[in-house]
C-alpha cells in the first residue's frame, strides 16, 4: 500500500469518528434538556403554577334595581295669579332661585323642612318657619352685617324682627320685588334641598281653578297690565273646578258655602296681602283666622325630585341581612360601567309583588314573591340616565388578608379532604419535586379560594391544572 492511500484512509476514518462524537453530543444534549424539565420543574405538560398569596375575599349576591331620583314631592300655588313662566322638566332650581313667576313676580325656593303656612312680619309669633326665614336670608347674603345673629344670642333665629325685615327687604330688592318687608303666604316655598322638575302641571297663561284677581294689585303689579285681568271672568281657569268639587271647600276658601267668589278688596297703600279664604273665615267667625292662618290656592304646579341619585332594590326575605344601613356596595351601571353606593333605607316589611296583587282571586293559586324595599344612595353623580336597570353587588361575607390559592390548584384527597400539589425543592436546591400539601379550603370568591393548613405558607408556588 503506497504512502497516498494510507493517508486517505486515516482521513476517512478521522471523519467518521468526528461524526460519531457529533451524534453522540447530540443525544446528549437532547436527553438531558427532556429530563431537566421534568425534574427541575416538576410540572406536567399542559399544567401551570401560581403563588399562594394573601388577598381580601368578598362574597356577593347581584340583585337587579332601578336607577332614579328621591324623596318627590309636589310644590302648591298659594298665592293666584296668572302664570308667566314656569321652569322646564329636567331643570335644577337651588335654594333662592325661582321655582315659578307669578303676574311677573317669582316665587322663591328657601330651604327647609316646615311649609310655609303664614304670612311672616313683625309682631308674628316665634316659629320654626321663621327660623327656616333667617336661616335662609342668612346663606343668600342677605344679611351682610350679622344683624339677625346679633338679635338671636342664644342661635334659635325664631323670632321676626327688625334685622329679619331689613334682610328681607334687601331679598326683595334684589328679586324684584315690593320692598315690604314682610313675606306673604305663598311667595317662599320650603323644601329640604335643591329640587329638580319632573312635571309641570300648570301652563303659561292659566290661572289658579276657583280663584280670583289677587289682592296684591297696586298700580306697580304687572297684573293690571295683563290682558287677562282686563277681561271679563278674569283670575278663572279655562276649566274652572266645580264649587261643589273645590279642594277648598272646608278650607274656608271663596268657593265655601255656595261658591260665589269673594268681594274684592281695594287696593291699600301697603300690597295687601290676606287671601280670601281668611276673608271668608273671619265672616264666618269674626276675630278668628283661617286654621292654616292663611290659605291661598292650593294649585299643584310642579312634581319635584331632589338631585339625589338613588338606586331602588326589592330583595327577597331571605336576603334583607346583606343589605346593611350604611353598608357601602357597587353599582354596575348599563353599558359596564360602575359606581359606588351606600345602603341609605332598608325596609323592614315585606309586600306582595304587584304582579301577585293584581291576580284575581281563586286564579292559578300561586302566591306572588314577597320583596323587601332598599334604598341605595349613589356617592357621585351618573349623567344622562334614569329609571334606567341597574344591579347591585350585595355582599355576603367578606374575609381579609387571609391565604389564597386559585380554585384550580385545589385538590380533592381520597379520604375526603383537600390538598394542593406544591413544588418543594431538592436539598441540593438544582431540582423540583411535587408534593401533596393538605389544606382546609375557606371562602370561594372571584375565582379564588382560602386555604389554610401547617405547611402553607405566603409565597409557595403550587400547580393549577388546567
Amino acid at each position: 500500500m503506497t504512502s497516498g492511500h494510507r493517508r486517505l484512509r486515516w482521513l476517512s476514518a478521522g471523519a467518521l469518528a468526528l461524526v460519531a462524537v457529533a451524534a453522540l453530543a447530540v443525544v446528549l444534549l437532547g436527553s438531558r434538556s427532556g429530563g431537566h424539565h421534568g425534574s427541575d420543574t416538576g410540572v406536567p405538560a399542559g399544567d401551570t403554577t401560581a403563588s399562594v398569596t394573601r388577598r381580601t375575599l368578598s362574597e356577593s349576591s347581584t340583585v337587579d334595581g332601578t336607577l332614579g331620583y328621591g324623596s318627590t314631592s309636589e310644590l302648591y300655588d298659594r298665592i293666584g295669579g296668572t302664570f308667566t313662566w314656569l321652569p322646564s322638566v329636567g331643570a335644577v332650581i337651588d335654594r333662592g332661585e325661582t321655582l315659578w313667576r307669578i303676574d311677573d313676580r317669582p316665587i322663591v325656593l328657601m330651604y327647609g323642612s316646615v311649609p310655609a303656612y303664614r304670612t311672616l312680619e313683625l309682631g308674628v309669633s316665634d316659629g320654626p318657619d321663621v327660623k327656616e326665614l333667617n336661616e335662609n336670608l342668612i346663606d343668600l347674603g342677605f344679611d351682610p352685617y350679622g344683624a339677625i345673629a346679633a338679635s338671636s344670642p342664644d342661635g334659635d333665629y325664631e323670632a321676626f324682627g327688625a334685622a329679619t325685615a331689613a334682610a328681607v327687604k334687601r331679598w326683595q330688592k334684589a328679586d324684584g320685588l315690593p320692598e315690604t318687608g314682610e313675606v306673604e303666604l305663598g311667595r317662599v316655598v320650603f323644601a329640604p334641598g335643591a329640587r329638580r322638575v319632573t312635571a309641570v302641571k300648570v301652563t303659561l297663561g292659566q290661572d289658579p281653578p276657583g280663584t280670583t284677581v289677587p289682592a296684591e294689585t297696586t298700580p306697580s303689579t304687572p297684573a293690571a297690565t295683563t290682558p287677562a285681568a282686563n277681561e271679563p271672568g278674569a283670575g278663572k281657569s279655562p276649566a274652572k273646578i266645580p264649587a261643589s268639587k273645590s279642594p277648598r271647600k272646608d278650607k274656608g276658601s271663596p268657593a265655601k258655602g255656595k261658591g260665589k267668589p269673594a268681594k274684592e278688596q281695594p287696593a291699600q297703600d301697603k300690597p295687601a296681602v290676606e287671601s280670601p279664604a281668611k276673608d271668608e273665615a273671619a265672616k264666618d267667625d269674626p276675630g278668628k283666622e283661617s286654621p292654616s292662618g292663611e290659605a291661598g290656592a292650593g294649585e299643584v304646579v310642579l312634581t319635584t325630585t331632589s338631585t339625589q341619585q338613588i338606586v331602588q332594590l326589592k330583595v327577597k326575605p331571605e336576603q334583607q341581612q346583606l343589605a346593611k344601613l350604611g353598608e357601602t356596595v357597587t353599582v354596575q351601571l348599563p353599558g359596564g360601567g360602575v359606581a359606588p353606593g351606600r345602603v341609605t333605607e332598608v325596609g323592614t316589611v315585606a309586600s306582595e309583588s304587584s304582579s301577585a296583587a293584581s291576580e284575581p282571586k281563586g286564579g292559578s293559586g300561586e302566591s306572588g314573591e314577597s320583596t323587601i324595599p332598599v334604598t341605595i344612595a349613589l356617592e357621585r353623580h351618573v349623567a344622562h340616565l334614569d329609571e334606567a336597570p341597574v344591579s347591585v353587588e350585595l355582599v355576603k361575607s367578606i374575609r381579609r388578608n387571609v391565604l389564597a390559592v386559585p380554585a384550580t390548584a385545589l385538590i380533592a384527597t381520597a379520604g375526603g379532604g383537600y390538598a394542593v400539589e406544591a413544588l418543594a425543592s431538592s436539598a441540593s436546591g438544582e431540582q423540583s419535586r411535587r408534593v401533596t400539601v393538605p389544606v382546609t379550603p375557606g371562602m370561594f370568591a372571584d375565582g379564588y379560594v382560602q386555604v389554610e393548613g401547617a405547611d402553607v405558607r405566603e409565597g409557595m408556588t403550587v400547580i393549577e391544572s388546567q
